[in-house]
């Protein structure tokens, strides 16, 4: 849990800004994002007429496993972070303020005026992932009759002929210059 305390920000005039640095800082994101070292960066704080606005970018290594051959890897990702949050404490009175409403597309300030970024980075980081996450473009990948690692060498496994009847949706592939010929 990566926590800053805004308290100071919050009893400031709008427009007043604090940069933060993200500096060897690891976080746990959760089982499906694993950080393969520190996060990097620096953020942002402006203090609004509502709250605090986060801005900033995050530099960090991600462990992946290629969609190909299911190689683990590192990827190093920057992702840009800009968020919204708003106070559930009045900074000054310390009475209760009424929750933003489910139309607001923003984030709570807990009572003690920190800011938690383990969510709003564990999203960022978890929409930068691709949805074919490879270790390389030319990534062979494993062959898909018996499972042995292309990158490795080649196997004695038997290419199969396609089936006549698709031959038409082969035509359809064909490049424009054998489509003329015919």
């Amino acid at each position: 849990m990566t926590l800053l305390n805004v308290a100071g920000l919050l009893r400031e005039a709008p427009g007043a800004a604090r940069e933060v640095r993200l500096r060897d800082r690891y976080l746990a994101l959760g089982a499906d994002l694993e950080l393969a070292g520190p996060l990097d960066g620096t953020l942002r704080l402006l203090r609004t007429n509502r709250g605090i606005l986060l801005r900033g970018s995050i530099d960090a290594a991600l462990r992946r496993t290629c969609a190909r051959c299911l190689d683990p890897f590192v990827e190093e990702v920057r992702v840009q972070v800009a968020e919204e949050f708003l106070p559930s404490v009045d900074p000054i009175s310390g009475t209760p303020l009424p929750a933003p409403s489910a139309d607001e597309a923003a984030l709570a300030i807990d009572a003690r005026h920190a800011i938690d970024l383990g969510p709003v980075l564990h999203d960022e980081l978890a929409l930068s992932e691709p949805m074919h996450p490879l270790c390389r473009p030319d990534c062979p990948g494993l062959c898909p009759g018996c499972g042995r690692h292309m990158d490795v060498g080649s196997c004695s496994c038997q290419v199969d002929e396609p089936d006549p009847r698709l031959a038409v949706l082969a035509q359809l592939l064909a490049p424009e210059d054998d489509q003329a010929s015919d």
